[in-house]
């Protein structure tokens, strides 16, 4: 059987549905990946944040311990 123009363009109908098929699984994929991304970042940020302000706090008291004590005997 010699597959005719109707054949041929039978073809082309169903490979194209399945490249637009596949091209629609990958675009939800990568929707759904990108909240547990953020949700990731958020969990890392918070942490290292807070972190970073009890480093400066402590640095910040570590230079400064006179005054600290000064501020408590007057009290």
């Amino acid at each position: 059987m010699i597959p005719g123009y109707h054949d041929h363009e039978h073809f082309v109908q169903a490979h194209r549905q399945n490249l637009l098929r596949e091209a629609e699984r990958e675009r939800l994929l990568a929707q759904l990946s990108h909240p547990d991304h953020s949700v990731l970042r958020h969990f890392i940020a918070v942490p290292a944040l807070f972190l970073r302000q009890l480093r400066k706090r402590l640095q910040q008291q570590a230079k400064h311990p006179k005054q600290q004590i000064t501020h408590r005997g007057m009290q």
